[in-house]
């Protein structure tokens, strides 16, 4: 196996695990008069910010190939979908991460061979060894076992085939928990047509062009949206024929703006087989569906992408300046910037490690009076000391209510304690030996029904479930992880105490690909918007692109461009 310098190639091939690895990362909107502010940034101006929402492949015995990826590749059934011509089966990774894979169980009587598919799964995995394994015991066929590869700085890898004879790459990774889904390949008839074609009209990047002697050469091209798999396009060397042409594959392409997808591959000469438009499909909700096809007829189903994730998480104060000092010398955590909204001032704060959302502290200024000391939610900080964290609180004011210890085995003796800032709000610390100092991990807001606030964020916003988590005679949570940023906790008291989860002046700042759809998608879903997005006048703020909703319990939505849907001209 070779790197070959090709268009701007720029990773050494023993840093492959590195490149597919990195590809997966980490009040009332404002009252002013807009008579005079100018439109907003043209969609058209926008990066079209196109990624690999999920991968599809047919499968000959939907049953055999399900007991093959979720006992062998240690896949999660997600969700089922009926189509007109068959039946998908969605699974997400063991930990969570990259794209989903699709299975597909043809329904429609058509003829089809599942068998010569000339593409790729890779998978990448903690244990190897233990991974082909479970691979084999399910049904699975390894054909070269998983051993370090000279080639590539001794990376583990090994290869086999799934129960229709799709080509499975095993690569050790130390960053994975079990495994994850970090590329697909699709076999291509004309390999530098077909990355013109994806890089040029489609605008995913090229980071690697590799050959493998006497088997293939591949481009792996990723996306500037954080959160999806990589696309491999493959193109065979060896004295084998492939069958390249119209297998039964699919590649999921979600787009801030899917008609501009549409558009740019009917431009390029390729079929446009349906206009992206509500589906008919009553499992899909309505959901924005077009359909295109590459120059092999590899099916492409674009879909409106609203990918998110908290930028910034944001609690009303009594007293800014107090606030501010509490925030800096207690947590930790450095002033950025500072802006002037139609109702309050606003302290943007930044984490010690500079990991994580931006804390925002809130001074209102328009009178009205509010309680501060209600919020049912919580600020999360891993601390490399927790023990010197929770005395520095101390030091700046602040209440530690239960010092950090050891929680056992249970929680993974993870250390854990919990205060409260100036304000009442609690704060839980976390120990961390990673952090360098200390960082914002995750941020808790009350929510009156749980249920409904799961379905809210994750099933309809988009945030992925990371956890259940019950603590016991206190509250309950789940733990949703966005597209880079802290983490979103959903958190519901069940200690008897009586809570106000409404109305609390707390905010949650979501950068998202497409406000628009965002924006959109909350109206659907029966919640109150309060501004369309719209350039924002307000200090701090200017030029930016803002819009406002609210949740069921009235916590403040603002929702703002994510970095990679700025403008194409932006510095």
């Amino acid at each position: 196996m070779k790197s070959v310098a090709r268009r701007g190639s720029r990773l050494s091939l023993g840093l492959l695990v590195l490149l597919l690895s990195g590809c997966l990362s980490s009040g009332d909107g404002s009252d002013s008069d807009n008579s005079t502010t100018p439109p907003p940034p043209a969609a058209d101006t926008r990066e079209n910010s196109v990624y690999l929402q999920a991968a599809a492949i047919g499968v000959a015995d939907l049953d055999a190939a399900l007991k093959v990826y979720k006992e062998g590749l240690g896949m999660t059934e997600i969700k089922r979908v009926i189509r007109d011509d068959r039946i998908e089966v969605v699974l997400q990774s063991a930990d969570k991460r990259g794209s989903n894979v699709v299975l597909m169980s043809f329904t429609d009587g058509v003829g089809r061979n599942t068998q010569q598919n000339p593409g790729k799964l890779v998978f990448y995995v903690k244990d190897p060894a233990a991974f082909a394994t479970r691979f084999t015991l399910a049904g699975g066929r390894i054909t070269v076992p998983p051993a370090p590869q000279a080639s590539v700085g001794g990376i583990v890898v090994g290869f086999g085939r799934d129960q229709d004879n799709n080509l499975i790459e095993i690569t050790g990774s130390d960053d994975a928990t079990d495994s994850y889904f970090s590329a697909f390949g699709i076999g291509v008839s004309d390999l530098e047509s077909a990355r013109d074609f994806y890089v040029e009209t489609l605008g995913f990047e090229e980071d690697q062009f590799l050959q493998i002697p006497g088997q293939y050469d591949e481009y792996i091209l990723t996306s500037p949206v954080p959160g999806s798999s990589a696309l491999v396009l493959m193109h065979w060397t060896s004295a084998t024929p492939r069958n390249y042409t119209d297998n039964p594959v699919k590649l999921e392409l979600a787009a801030a703006q899917p008609q501009r997808l549409r558009d740019a591959i009917s431009e390029a000469g390729e079929n446009v087989s349906q206009e992206p438009a509500p589906s008919a499909d009553a499992d899909l909700n309505d959901a924005l569906v077009g359909y295109a096809s590459d120059a092999d007829g590899t099916l492409l189903e674009i879909r409106q992408s609203i990918r998110a994730y908290l930028s910034g998480a944001a609690i009303g104060v009594a007293d800014l300046d107090a606030a501010v000092t509490f925030y800096t010398d207690g947590l930790g955590m450095q002033e950025m910037e500072r802006r002037t909204r139609d109702n309050r001032e606003e302290v943007v704060l930044e984490s010690a490690d500079g990991r994580g959302s931006q804390v925002i502290l809130m001074g209102f200024t328009d009178e009205v009076t509010r309680n501060y000391r209600q919020n049912p939610g919580k600020l999360v900080f891993y601390a490399k000391d927790a023990n010197v964290f929770a005395q520095d609180i101390r030091d700046a004011g602040g209440v530690v209510l239960v010092e950090p210890v050891d929680q056992g085995p249970a929680l993974g003796n993870a250390i854990v304690g919990f205060a409260r800032d100036l304000d009442n709000n609690l704060v839980e610390i976390v120990g961390d030996s990673a952090a360098s100092e200390s960082y914002f991990g995750a941020f808790g807001i009350g929510v009156s029904d749980l249920a409904a606030a799961k379905a809210f964020y994750a099933d309809t916003l988009g945030f992925k479930v990371s956890l259940f988590l019950p603590i016991p005679g206190q509250y309950n949570e789940y733990i949703l992880q966005g597209y880079g940023g802290s983490a979103l906790v959903l958190m519901n008291w069940t200690n008897g105490t009586p809570r106000n989860y409404t109305d609390n002046p707390v905010k949650l700042e979501i950068a998202t690909a497409s406000p628009e759809a965002f924006i959109e998608t909350i109206d659907t879903a029966g919640e109150r918007v309060l501004q369309e997005p719209d350039v924002s006048e307000d200090a701090g703020r200017e030029g930016e692109l803002v819009g406002f909703a609210k949740d069921a319990d009235g916590t403040l939505l603002e929702v703002l461009l994510a970095p990679w849907g700025q403008p194409t001209d932006a510095p």
